[in-house]
């Protein structure tokens, strides 16, 4: 029962760590593509070399005309304008730096869902001079709903627009980084106060199966490149940024952490197996000396390990998918954590679970069982029958 025990619990923790390793890593790659990268992204050519000062200058025209192709184009779900703007935000008490995004909020749905960001008041309207503000940013600021604010930045000619709107929301991503600094805004607001006519600074392309985002993106390149003067960049999601090459490096990292876990696991499993094996010296004696060749006596103790890792393997899955199948349901709310993390990561994280997983897991602690046995079933036969049977 206690080899039982041990192999049961490690193969649950695998189960369990597999699936929980995967929501973590489906939730950045999710809201990564949501809020940032789409699956395609595509800018003006220099955008990315000065993102950081997100350059109005650099924007991508004949919005229209662009968005039709690239919907109509095979392998599209759709294509989602966008504006980041950086601006000064002034109100009587203070003023800070904040993030201007421009977006269809119609279309949005699905993507960026402002709707669901929506905690207190309501969605701004196309045309008029409203946002909806991220509430930690409303919190820093002193800002409520009803309130109005002047927004300053800069424009597609280098120059310094402003804009009066009116703050008729609050809202939480559960991103942080978002959360700190958003004004959220219909597109045509924020094109007013940018002299972005027709034009947005990005347009996010979501595929049908994300992926065939690099093919996506070098078709849609080759079609779209030369109809804008001085060229586009046209981006896959994998091809941009430190934080996919960051994820992409966890992969190895991910590898010796589970090698650790197995190496614990197979720890204890090695060790409840010697000292069951060892306990029964005399009842192998016994067996020796009625008859039983050492092969047999080796062959049973694996055997036996077999069986115990079969028992200790199904339970350990039945328990750790049911854990992992559960918590995906309610999610594990991280968004304490989560606030010092600048980068795009939902506060609550659901496990991301497969069959392959608990496959996967029961396999390697039965295989692990086996592999135990083989050290002290070779132990048990090293004595004659007769030093066995005197212990």
């Amino acid at each position: 029962m206690l080899t039982v025990s041990a192999i049961a619990v490690a193969v649950m923790a695998l189960t369990y760590t597999m699936s929980h390793i995967e929501g973590i890593m489906t939730n950045m790659l999710d809201t990564l593509a949501r809020t940032e990268s789409g699956h395609v992204r595509i800018r003006k050519a220099g955008y990315s070399d000065r993102e950081r000062a997100m350059p109005m200058h650099l924007f991508v025209p004949n919005l229209s005309v662009l968005i039709s192709q690239i919907e109509n184009h095979p392998g599209v779900e759709t294509a989602l304008p966008r504006i980041r703007a950086s601006v000064l935000v002034d109100v009587a008490r203070s003023n800070r730096p904040g993030l201007f995004m421009g977006v269809d909020l119609a279309r949005e749905e699905g993507y960026l869902n402002p709707s669901s960001m929506t905690v207190e008041g309501k969605l701004p309207r196309p045309g008029f001079g409203e946002v909806l503000m991220g509430r930690g940013f409303a919190e820093k600021l002193e800002v409520e709903v009803g309130d109005t604010l002047t927004l300053l930045g800069q424009t597609a000619y280098r120059s310094l627009g402003g804009l009066s709107v009116i703050v008729t929301g609050l809202g939480e991503s559960g991103i942080s980084y978002l959360d700190n600094r958003l004004l959220l805004a219909s597109i045509d607001q924020v094109q007013l106060m940018t002299d972005l006519d027709n034009a947005a600074t990005e347009i996010l392309v979501f595929a049908e199966d994300p992926e065939t985002a690099d093919s996506l993106a070098a078709e849609l390149s080759a079609v779209l490149d030369a109809q804008v003067p001085g060229g586009l960049e046209v981006l896959s999601w994998r091809d941009q940024g430190p934080i996919v090459r960051m994820m992409d490096s966890m992969v190895p990292m991910l590898a010796v952490f589970f090698f650790i876990l197995l190496f614990m696991a197979s720890l204890i499993i090695i060790n409840t197996m010697l000292m069951t094996v060892m306990e029964r010296t005399r009842e192998f004696g016994m067996l020796a000396a009625l008859g039983m060749r050492r092969s047999d006596i080796v062959r049973l103790i694996v055997l036996e390990g077999l069986v115990i890792g079969l028992i200790g393997a199904a339970i350990g899955g039945v328990l750790g998918t049911g854990i992992a199948v559960w918590i995906e349901q309610v999610g594990i709310d991280v968004t304490a954590a989560a606030k010092g993390i600048e980068m795009p990561f939902q506060g609550r994280i659901y496990p991301d679970w497969t069959p392959l997983y608990t496959v996967f897991s029961g396999f390697l602690g039965m295989i692990t069982a086996v592999m135990a046995s083989l050290y002290p079933a070779f132990r048990a036969v090293q004595k004659t029958p007769a030093e066995a049977i005197r212990g």
